[in-house]
């Protein structure tokens, strides 16, 4: 199973979100989603939308006795927000506690939210009592994505100081500031990547437009920068789904497409939010998609969880996609999971597959098989045509069956007929063998065709961790 992006942006938006809070970051589910009038009337929700307080509001600050004697006017002013934000940290009762911060929440303005931010983040620098979760984190997240929602440029511009100033301390201190939570500015306790994160989420809520300004304007000076503004962007996402759907993929939607299709990764965080209400609807949802980078991200999402569900069904559903490029990973995810339980159905399956996907689909499935049976899988293999695909299959074998007997893998990698490809699985089934038997292994190299650079790789890499079997992260077993 591959290792996604998206899962640093799920780590963020937890169950913070849903403790029953007033500032709920839960988007619209599926069966909300507008068509027609309505989808034209939603996208007027990228412009921004102040937020006034309501008499509701109000009155709920005013029947909490614990916030109502800092309500001066219907506001709460700086110092007082300062104070509400430390007694409402030493509540004891937890759905007191969530009474009162979702009370302070509706009470935050641009003139308050800086010190309600200070307070919590000094609360949670110190270990705090934590909110909803260890430390505070939930409460902080949900405080910044107020905050953002009322000033996002404020809090955005506020945040960036505040880890620009803790980077410095770092590099003063002999520290590498770059490392650790979410690089830039990532001290756990500072307005670090996630928290500018959580900030930019409320801002788009409110004003799209402005929150993709302040991300394009960011430079990008290497790979870290460039994961930074993909990240910040996932936010605006989330942001957004909090209006509705349809926003999120008119956003998406309007992204300039680039290689390597951050726009399906995107699509992804919003396939998350469809499948809340079944798999089944959420595969008709993407059959209305007409763009095919945001189907691939999608559907290949959706695939995982369909194939869990039903099965039967799921192998249908991407069978009807399976010539277009956009359905290749779904079609993967749906044949490992198949695979798990009926390998040989999945190769006869396969076998009408177009080429490229067909030889990831028999890699899964020999993989799967081997693991069952090698000797039945042996016996398929070795009445299979030379052909890419047989090659495909023959690393999944190889790789698999290096587990328990390397010496007969790297016999089964050494015939496959690309070089390439037969290259990399040698390397990863030979460290298999040094691991197992470090002295046959090595007095096999250099009788293996490899060349000296690649034997010594295998000597001296032997983490297998990410993405070294075949591309896709280890299959986690």
């Amino acid at each position: 199973m591959k290792i996604r992006l998206p899962f640093i942006i799920a780590l963020l938006v937890s169950s913070a979100g849903a403790f029953g809070l007033g500032w709920a970051l839960k988007p619209q589910p599926a069966s909300k989603i507008a068509s027609g009038e309505e989808a034209a009337a939603s996208n007027s929700s990228l412009a921004p939308n102040q937020r006034l307080k309501s008499a509701a509001s109000i009155a709920a600050a005013k029947a909490n006795p614990t916030i109502a004697k800092y309500l001066n006017g219907g506001t709460i002013a700086s110092n007082d927000m300062t104070s509400a934000i430390k007694a409402m940290m030493k509540e004891n009762d937890p759905l007191k506690k969530n009474a009162m911060f979702s009370a302070l929440l509706d009470q935050l303005t641009p003139e308050n939210a800086e010190a309600a931010f200070t307070a919590l983040r000094e609360s949670r620098g110190r270990g705090g009592r934590g909110g909803f979760g260890q430390g505070g984190g939930d409460e902080m997240r949900l405080m910044l994505n107020a905050w953002g929602r009322i000033d996002g440029e404020t809090a955005v511009a506020k945040l960036t100081a505040l880890a620009d100033a803790e980077q410095a301390e770092r590099e003063a201190n002999g520290e590498n500031g770059r490392g650790g939570r979410g690089g830039r500015g990532g001290d756990r306790n500072g307005g670090g990547a996630f928290d500018i994160y959580s900030a930019l989420q409320g801002w788009a809520t409110n004003d799209a437009d402005a929150a993709l300004s302040y991300v394009n304007s960011l430079n990008s000076d290497g790979d870290g920068d460039d994961r930074r503004k993909g990240m910040y962007t996932s936010g605006i996402v989330r942001g957004l789904m909090a209006n509705s759907v349809d926003d999120a993929v008119n956003f998406i939607t309007a992204l300039p497409a680039d290689g390597d299709n951050s726009r399906g990764r995107y699509m992804e965080n919003v396939a998350e939010e469809i499948l809340e209400d079944g798999a089944v609807g959420a595969a008709k949802w993407v059959d209305t998609l007409k763009d095919a980078d945001l189907k691939e991200g999608a559907m290949d999402r959706i695939a995982e969880s369909y194939a869990r569900e039903d099965l039967d069904s799921a192998i249908a559903w991407v069978g009807e996609h399976a010539s277009e490029d956009y359905a290749a990973r779904a079609v993967t995810e749906v044949a490992e999971r198949w695979a798990e339980n009926d390998p040989q159905a999945v190769i006869d399956w396969a076998s009408d597959l177009p080429e490229s996907t067909q030889q990831r689909v028999f890699e899964e499935a020999l993989d799967e098989w081997t693991e069952k049976d090698p000797v039945a899988a042996s016996e398929y293999l070795a009445q299979m045509p030379d052909s890419p695909v047989k090659d495909s299959a023959v690393e999944g074998f190889a790789k698999e069956l290096s587990r328990e007997d390397p010496e007969s893998a790297v016999v089964w990698a050494g015939t496959i007929g690309n070089e390439e490809l037969r290259v990399s699985t040698l390397q990863d089934v030979a460290r298999d063998w040094v691991r197992n038997d470090r002295a046959a292994a090595e007095a096999w190299l250099p009788t293996s065709g490899l060349n000296e650079e690649a034997q010594q790789k295998v000597l001296e890499n032997q983490g297998r961790g990410g993405w070294d079997r075949g591309g896709r992260g280890g299959r986690g077993r």
